[in-house]
């Protein structure tokens, strides 16, 4: 059985079997096509009259069949699609200005002054990476003045560990006043981002 006979019987269109001499291999299909189908065939109604004045039609299987095989017909959109898609040339700009708005973005980040995993401070400006190694007495001299670190065994840092700490000391004041001034002597960060009011 093939292609054309299966749909027929399924529409229920009664056509003459053929007699088969050669068996079709698998895979060879014969192309269906719709335009040997008898129009007068499924153009027939059949009309009942159920009472007198009032008629009622009702469409042969036959209509039913040719209106679902014109349905399984492949119809080509043609230049019906072309208004839906872009042109590729707006895929590629679409993409090529988002890729320069990330470049862009990452040239003007700049990271803020903090303390990297060595305990040093670092700072990223204009893409120049500075690194400085600042004793928590905030003298940019000093060699380490305190007791050793319980966690990195440095001698620079003070009330906490300085590797991967996230706060900076902004300002030191010491808690004796030298002789002859009225006011405690204190040290600011030198590297410290913002202004410190007194």
């Amino acid at each position: 059985m093939n292609a054309n006979d299966f749909l027929a019987q399924l529409a229920g269109i009664n056509v003459a079997p053929e007699v088969v001499e050669n068996e079709e291999e698998p895979g060879d299909y014969e192309e269906i096509s719709y335009e040997e189908v008898d129009a007068e065939q499924f153009d027939t109604f059949e009309v009942r009259a159920s009472r007198p004045g009032n008629s009622k039609r009702r469409v042969s299987r036959g209509r039913v069949a040719q209106r679902e095989l014109q349905s399984l017909q492949f119809d080509n959109p043609g230049g019906e699609m072309v208004r839906f898609l872009p042109d590729s040339a707006d895929i590629v700009n679409a993409n090529r200005s988002r890729r320069n708005y990330t470049e862009k973005q990452a040239e003007i980040r700049e990271e803020a002054i903090h303390h990297d995993k060595t305990g040093k401070l670092s700072t990223t400006t204009k893409g120049q990476t500075e690194v400085i190694d600042l004793c928590d007495c905030l003298n940019p001299d000093c060699d380490g003045c305190h007791w050793p670190c319980a966690t990195c065994k440095s001698r620079k840092c003070v009330f906490q560990c300085r590797q991967g700490r996230r706060d900076m000391i902004a300002r030191v004041e010491e808690m004796f006043t030298v002789e002859g001034t009225k006011e405690h002597a204190s040290a600011t960060n030198p590297y410290f981002p913002y202004v410190i009011k007194d």
